[in-house]
């Protein structure tokens, strides 16, 4: 009676081979996206912070005074504009590896949107600066301060929102560093807007190199987890 009854056991109980295999193709190439959007975001923040660090040198600026959006034109201001619009991208992949790296319990919709934000807010900012000396320059100001205040905004309300989300997923807990990275560039963020005793161009940056360096502890964690059965 026993092996008839198990003989008749409903067929959805155990899913077949085909089906295991399936599930099994998809989750590697998921790993693997992340893997390649995850080295995305590493080599964008990499090349940010080298092409825009060495426009600080530019000597017909003063790097403590003037904001980094000053470096998009004059001399070197294509290649700070190709970082822009490189980050521009990993943000974006940012937004879909952070989303699918995530356990299904802790994903933040909300995270993955403001980094969507972030990303397709970045490109205009380097854009509108190819605007200046021309009928459209007062328009493309206004685009150019909307926007960079979109992506600032996007990028310091979401690094808290997934680090937090992270701490309390077993795969991409990584130490209290990102969660110490977000909040600062989060406290920072409104000093810059609300405190100006500090020259804007040094606020500006420092809030910058917060961000910076949570996308690079980011894309470690990333990597991190695409290497994860």
């Amino acid at each position: 009676m026993s092996r008839k009854s198990c003989r008749c056991r409903p067929r959805w109980i155990m899913p077949p081979p085909s089906t295991i295999s399936g599930m099994q193709i998809g989750e590697t190439k998921k790993r693997r996206a992340i893997r390649a959007l995850g080295t995305l975001l590493l080599i964008a923040d990499l090349m940010f912070v080298l092409v825009c660090g060495a426009a600080q040198l530019r000597t017909d600026l003063d790097p403590l005074v003037t904001p980094l959006s000053a470096y998009l034109t004059g001399p070197g201001g294509e290649y700070v504009r190709a970082a822009y619009y490189l980050m521009a991208l990993g943000l974006l992949g940012l937004a879909w590896a952070s989303y699918f790296a995530t356990s299904a319990a802790q994903r933040s919709a909300l995270a993955a949107i403001l980094f969507a934000t972030a990303g397709i807010a970045l490109a205009p900012v380097a854009i509108t600066a190819l605007f200046a000396h021309t009928p459209n320059e007062e328009a493309a100001r206004f685009l150019h301060h909307i926007a960079a205040l979109i992506t600032f905004m996007c990028l310091c309300f979401g690094m808290p929102l997934l680090s937090m989300r992270w701490r309390r997923d077993p795969r991409l807990r990584g130490g209290s560093a990102g969660v110490v990275l977000a909040w600062a560039a989060f406290v920072w963020l409104w000093v810059y807007v609300i405190y100006h005793g500090l020259p804007s161009g040094t606020m500006q940056k420092v809030l910058i190199v917060l961000i910076l360096a949570w996308l690079g502890w980011t894309a470690r964690q990333l990597l991190r987890a695409s290497r994860s059965p």
